[in-house]
């Protein structure tokens, strides 16, 4: 007694003896994955990560707000830190943790799929803007009419991108932030 042979779903040209535990679809081992229970297909594994999902749009702009204003303060202490560029290891997981847990706490801890990678560019727009927009004032006051400023605005400019704690904080932060609020 010979059995009809059957083929998956997704490659019409393969047999196969898997079907999902979910669906029951026939599938090839390409397109399963095992899961805790059994195995799965793409389809079904997708419909389940769907649930995890409850952000609304209007999270994505809470993430951007909330994640430029922390990131602004906590850039401004990675800045005046520069000279102690040591202590920035210590600062900047423990900054990027906070600025992590204050859009957690501004999002009532809805996920989103893009969360942690917004938070995560928040967090470089901030600590940016903060290093750029210091001596950006300086330059504004030096071409309202005092010009003693100017040196020092546009060394403030090369001093910032060349401060050593910012890039630490930037770089450990956005780690930081990206670990604790990805999906």
């Amino acid at each position: 007694m010979s059995a009809t042979p059957v083929y998956c779903i997704n490659h019409p040209k393969t047999e196969t003896l898997l079907r999902c535990n979910k669906c029951g679809n026939p599938v090839c081992i390409k397109c399963v994955d095992r899961t805790p229970v059994g195995y799965r297909c793409k389809t079904c594994l997708n419909i389940q990560h769907a649930g995890y999902y409850t952000a609304t749009p209007i999270d994505y702009v809470i993430v951007l707000v909330v994640g430029t204003l922390a990131s602004m303060i906590g850039g401004a202490i990675a800045l005046a830190l520069g000279g102690w560029w040591f202590i920035s290891f210590f600062y900047a997981p423990a900054a990027g943790g906070a600025i992590a847990e204050m859009i957690h706490w501004a999002l009532r801890k809805r996920r989103g799929k893009y969360i942690g990678l917004l938070a995560s560019a928040t967090v470089v727009i901030g600590a940016l803007l903060v290093a750029g927009a210091i001596p950006l004032f300086m330059l504004v006051f030096a071409a309202l009419g005092n010009p003693k400023l100017l040196p020092f605005a546009t060394s403030g400019i090369l001093g910032a991108l060349f401060n050593i704690g910012l890039w630490i904080y930037l770089v450990l932060a956005v780690g930081t932030v990206y670990a604790r609020l990805r999906s």
